[in-house]
């Protein structure tokens, strides 16, 4: 059995830099991380590279396959996506709430999850990664990993920042899914 704890980034500015409430955000969750890993994996957005850092570290892998959700196949659907979000969903819910984003949201999460088998296959036997992703990439990637609906795997809310997954895997197959929410 392998394993890969995926986070998302901590809160970040307009400039993809950590605001101080981020920092508080990784300074939380890194005590819930068990150091050290087999391997640190990263997105290639300035965001995850910086909240590895405030984990504790400082030389991560780029993983293109868990960078941010693509932007302009779901351009067409902006406006649907703020009237759900001014109604009170979060980023994510409202994304998976819109039909038409499902098979694309599906694709990208597949995509990251073939990282992830990727980045698992390369650990020893028992070995533990730890990666930094982003909302709106690794909840498709459950939902693609498991074929539940995102409503049941996540309580139709999105991971808040620093909250994450940990994926067991066995015999290159998904053999585990654990969400890791943060306590408040």
């Amino acid at each position: 059995m392998r394993t890969v704890e995926i986070r998302r980034h901590a809160e970040r500015d307009g400039n993809e830099d950590l605001t101080a409430a981020g920092f508080a955000q990784a300074a939380r969750a890194r005590q819930a991380l068990t150091f050290p890993y087999d391997a640190y994996v990263v997105s290639p957005a300035k965001r995850a590279r910086l909240t590895m850092a405030a984990f504790g570290v400082t030389d991560p892998v780029v993983e293109e396959r868990l960078a941010p959700r693509p932007r302009s196949p779901f351009a067409r659907f902006a406006v649907r996506h703020e009237e759900l979000m001014a109604a009170g969903m979060d980023a994510v819910t409202a994304w998976f709430a819109i039909p038409e984003c499902v098979p694309m949201l599906l694709e990208h999460g597949r995509d990251a999850l073939a990282g992830v088998l990727d980045l698992a296959a390369e650990l020893p036997e028992r070995g533990r990664a730890l990666a930094v992703s982003h909302g709106g990439t690794i909840e498709p990637l459950v939902v693609a990993a498991t074929g539940r609906g995102f409503e049941d795997l996540f309580a139709g809310r999105e991971l808040a920042y620093c909250e994450g997954i940990r994926l067991m895997v066995r015999d290159g197959r998904v053999a585990g899914i654990d969400v890791l929410r943060l306590s408040p």
